[in-house]
């Protein structure tokens, strides 16, 4: 019994601080609960007071074309203002994060509305190579194509040492609703603008709207400058269509981003039209005269999704502008023909991101197919009863590259023109032009961000006006950059 009794003793004293336990916990959590408000609450009327201050600071910024004063020596940075915080906050003194930004914020505000456009952009690329070829001569091959020889002034480089260019490049953030960059390409004959571009950063719906001198957006490689390739010259087919830098011109160019979950581009482009090697226009006497734009283009670009080690993009393009040919010859007459030129093309891109240490395992695979259609009517009267001027051309490349050790790449490219390669010439009639082919293979080292050093040899088997001809050609090629150079595209 007395057993009994000690035991229902302590289970009720046991109960009872159970209970206390209880409740003492419950008013910790009240308290807590409470204590959690407040903050809230000051955290709340912390953060209104702050956008009021910003709002009244904006205010009184200076508006376009008037001066903002230099912020006072004795206000911090917010770097300074953020440091000094977290120093304070450690110690578990004053100021607070919040008074800091608020007594800062002052300064920071005219000085980000004024600062617009003020910082530029500057960088230089120097690329110069050594080159050699057996062509003999008669010169490099590949301006001397059969069905492709006289499409523009193709020279090509020299035996020897060969500057290529000195790029100097500018770009800035303008204003919350533009961007700018300009491309300077300076060679040892000139220089002149590659690109001079206004850009547009705050069109609603995914449209981006540029003006100037714009590289266009069709096919893959056009984009890219030449420091930027990953062989040291152009495809055939770049050379044979479009010339060694591709398709420049003044114009503008619309483009939209679909939201999509998947990128998905659509370009159109209107241009002056003056591309020597297939939209070339004259001002010679006797051939009309069309005024600008005279070129159009359209492309458009999709990239699905792969996963993280995978990147694929499918691209089409489609030109189309006038195109005038003219022949001075003092015996027979002068010959001019008009019409247009069509040009549709397709292009792809893969990459395999193998995660390793400056590229080592990355592969990268592209490819690109063009198809020239030309047709010109005589308008002098020389060529009168006899067939019209036109061109049915083609031509692609493949490449591939592979990254061998950290930094280290190589790589082999097939390139191809005149697969399909009918001409009709008025005097010389139906001309069936041969095919010209070359192999490709490079090794390059980047020995850091900033400079490049490249081995490349080919060895091309070209058709010309005087028969078939080969030749081997090898160059090295060292790059270097520097300044602030902008990311380059996919």
């Amino acid at each position: 019994m007395a057993g009994a009794l000690l035991f229902l003793t302590a289970t009720r004293a046991s109960a009872q601080s159970d209970v206390e336990r209880y409740q003492k916990l419950e008013a910790e959590v009240q308290a807590l609960r409470q204590q959690m408000g407040a903050m809230q609450e000051q955290h709340a009327r912390e953060i209104a007071e702050l956008k009021a201050m910003l709002k009244q600071q904006v205010a009184a910024a200076p508006t376009q074309g008037e001066t903002a004063a230099p912020p006072s020596a004795a206000q911090p940075s917010l770097y300074e203002s953020f440091k000094h915080a977290a120093q304070q906050t450690a110690t578990g003194g004053e100021p607070s994060l919040y008074e800091s930004v608020k007594r800062s914020a002052a300064t920071l505000v005219p000085e980000a509305v004024a600062g617009k456009g003020a910082d530029l952009d500057l960088s230089v690329v120097l690329d110069t190579y050594l080159y050699h070829d057996t062509a003999g001569e008669a010169g490099p091959l590949p301006g001397r194509m059969s069905g492709f020889a006289g499409d523009g002034d193709d020279e090509g480089p020299k035996n020897g040492f060969n500057l290529r260019e000195v790029e100097l490049g500018l770009s800035a953030a303008v204003d919350p609703y533009f961007r700018a960059w300009a491309t300077v390409s300076i060679e040892e004959d000139g220089a002149g603008f590659e690109e001079a571009v206004l850009q547009t950063t705050s069109l609603p719906y995914g449209f981006t709207l540029s003006g100037g001198k714009i590289k266009s957006g069709i096919g893959r490689l056009n984009r890219q400058h030449a420091h930027a390739w990953d062989f040291l010259d152009a495809p055939l087919v770049y050379r044979a269509m479009f010339g060694d830098e591709g398709l420049s011109d003044d114009g503008l160019q619309l483009t939209w981003l679909a939201p999509t979950p998947f990128y998905l581009l659509f370009g159109t482009e209107v241009f002056n039209g003056g591309n020597e090697q297939s939209f070339n226009v004259s001002d010679a006497e006797g051939l009309p005269s069309h005024d600008a734009p005279r070129l159009y283009t359209a492309f458009m670009k999709v990239g699905p999704d792969l996963g993280p080690n995978h990147a694929l993009q499918f691209g089409l393009s489609a030109l189309s502008g006038r195109s005038q040919v003219y022949e001075e010859d003092t015996g027979t007459g002068d010959a001019g023909a008009d019409g247009d030129t069509r040009i549709y093309g397709t292009d792809f891109v893969y990459k395999y991101d193998a995660m390793r240490t400056h590229g080592e395992g990355d592969i990268i695979v592209q490819g690109e197919y063009f198809y020239r259609d030309q047709d010109l009517d005589d308008l002098s009267g020389r060529w009168v009863g006899l067939q019209p001027w036109t061109k049915q051309q083609d031509g692609y490349y493949v490449q591939g590259l592979y990254g061998i050790l950290p930094r280290w790449r190589t790589g082999l490219r097939w390139d191809q023109v005149g697969v399909i390669n009918d001409v009709q010439d008025p005097e010389a009639g139906d001309l069936a032009c041969d095919d010209s082919y070359r192999l490709t293979t490079v090794l390059d080292w980047q020995l850091s961000e900033f400079s490049l050093l490249r081995l490349q040899a080919g060895r091309g088997w070209y058709a010309t006006d005087d028969g078939r001809e080969d030749a081997w050609e090898f160059a090295l090629e060292w790059q270097v950059t520097f300044g602030k150079h902008p990311a380059h595209d996919f």
